[in-house]
């Protein structure tokens, strides 16, 4: 039995099997991968001479920053996006955009005729508010330069630094991954909170954009009512001189009293003046015009083309999603909660302790030995209370967690604000629809019905004067009526383009 044991131990030293471990292990250590599979740069490929104990683990790549803000500047300039959501034909966006930076080109424009879609454009791009705003939205994206500038200093701080006993942490002042503020591996959340940051004042510029869109809406549909009352004013005056004509020869013949004469007369004063009055009021809605283009008081204005008003209204079940989608007011207060939860997921990985034990991290230096006779383990065995020199596991913990926690009440009540402000968005939707709807309704029983009406009472009451069939009341009657219809279809026709533009301003993009 001996001799069978023997034999066996001589077969396996000599089987082809066996292996060299000192040599295994000799080879193992040696080994580096190729270049194409290592993140160093190229001065520190391996064969070159270098100190593993210098290297910058906490080296973040910034390229995502620098994308995030070139997709910012792109959509900020990118004028046919920008105005997507207005209906406006892109060929006149652009049109208009080569021409909104040059005055004369502008005032020529205007000059030539009032259009509905090109002064929105116009006003939207030259208008001194929202300039600012726009402004202030260069001014927040560089804030992405500021956040990859203040890790480059504290990374060269870092490095100017490593020799200093500091008592505080590593005794080599390493880029410990626990230590380093603002909190190294967040780089993402980091781009997050300036992306937020710049897509909350984007927004912010669209609420003055679209503020200044109505309010020149208002503006074109004033000065359609001033043209409207002006032509209808000047209608009745001709009526009036026809019927002073007639009322004329009636007292001549002796049929009426002079009085039916003074009373035409008066009331024709009364229609001339309205005219001066509706001349003054029209060069104060051009003023209103220019200063919502940005341009000098002494521009002409040339004839206003009315448009065409919209011939259904959606429901107002079908406006409320859209809303809550669109509506710029709300996404503010969205882009300010997700800053904020951004905010509070880096305090918390600073301040407080992680989910996980962190066995798998280890601070700036390289694991080039494994096994079971390796000077130092790869990654930690067991979690510390403690890090070097006695410093605290979470630094920040005392300093940052009563901010922390105000942070979170904070984020808590943008939430409920959110929940309030979606609420009225659907309460305003519901009344600008009611207005708007009103409003259509009230302007085709006017034009389709009562215009009819009393343009065949007009006609009636003139030729029953004329024969003598009516007392004169009764005739100036139906020609002052006729006038108020003529101007109440004017005034609800105007009025729903300003209710359909105010509507469209609740929702935050044409219904």
């Amino acid at each position: 039995m001996k001799r069978v044991l023997i034999s066996l131990l001589i077969l396996l030293g000599t089987s082809p099997l066996s292996a060299d471990y000192d040599s295994m292990r000799e080879a193992f250590k040696a080994y580096s991968p190729p270049p194409g599979f290592t993140t160093l740069s190229a001065a520190d490929i391996p064969g070159k001479e270098q100190d593993h104990g210098s290297v910058d683990i906490v080296n973040p790549d910034f390229s995502h920053l620098s994308a995030l803000k070139a997709t910012s500047e792109e959509t900020l300039s990118d004028t046919s996006t920008r105005f997507a959501g207005t209906g406006v034909d892109k060929k006149i966006v652009l049109r208009m955009a080569g021409i909104a930076s040059d005055t004369d080109a502008v005032k020529k424009q205007i000059h030539q005729a009032v259009v509905l879609d090109e002064i929105r454009i116009l006003a939207a791009l030259r208008h001194p508010a929202v300039l600012a705003a726009r402004k202030k939205v260069l001014a927040e994206l560089q804030l992405f330069d500021q956040v990859m500038g203040l890790d480059d200093t504290l990374r060269q701080y870092s490095a100017f630094t490593k020799a200093i006993d500091n008592k505080a942490g590593p005794l080599n002042s390493k880029d410990s991954i626990k230590m380093t503020y603002p909190s190294p591996g967040l780089t993402a959340l980091k781009g997050r909170i300036v992306q937020n940051q710049v897509a909350l004042e984007m927004e912010k510029m669209k609420i003055v954009e679209k503020q200044v869109v109505t309010d020149i809406e208002r503006t074109y549909w004033d000065l359609v009512y001033i043209g409207i009352s002006t032509r209808v004013t000047q209608e009745t005056l001709a009526a009036l001189n026809r019927l002073k004509d007639v009322a004329t020869i009636l007292y001549k013949s002796g049929k009426t009293s002079f009085q039916d004469v003074i009373k035409i007369t008066i009331k024709m004063e009364e229609l001339k003046e309205d005219l001066v009055t509706l001349v003054s009021r029209k060069k104060n809605i051009e003023i209103r015009l220019l200063e919502l283009l940005s341009l000098p008081a002494d521009a002409r204005v040339g004839r206003v083309v009315v448009v065409r008003l919209p011939t259904q209204i959606p429901l107002p079940e079908k406006l409320y999603p859209v809303a809550r989608k669109y509506r710029q007011e709300l996404k503010v207060i969205a882009y300010q909660i997700q800053k904020l939860e951004a905010m509070v997921e880096m305090a918390e990985s600073m301040a407080e302790a992680p989910f996980t034990l962190g066995l798998s991290i280890f601070d700036t230096e390289m694991a080039t030995t494994t096994g079971t006779d390796a000077p130092k383990e790869a990654f930690a065995a067991t979690p510390m209370a403690a890090m070097k020199n006695n410093s605290p596991i979470r630094p920040w913990y005392g300093t940052d967690e009563p901010w922390l926690n105000q942070t979170r009440q904070n984020l808590s009540a943008l939430r409920q604000t959110l929940v309030s402000q979606e609420n009225a968005t659907d309460r305003m939707v519901r009344n600008a629809w009611f207005d708007a709807d009103k409003t259509q309704r009230e302007y085709l029983l006017y034009k389709d019905k009562i215009l009819p009406l009393s343009k065949s009472a007009l006609d009636v009451s003139t030729k029953e004067y004329e024969a003598g069939a009516i007392p004169f009341s009764e005739a100036i009657d139906s020609y002052t009526y006729w006038l108020k219809v003529k101007l109440t279809i004017a005034g609800k026709q105007t009025g729903l383009g300003a209710f359909w533009a105010e509507l469209e301003n609740i929702v935050g993009k044409k219904p």
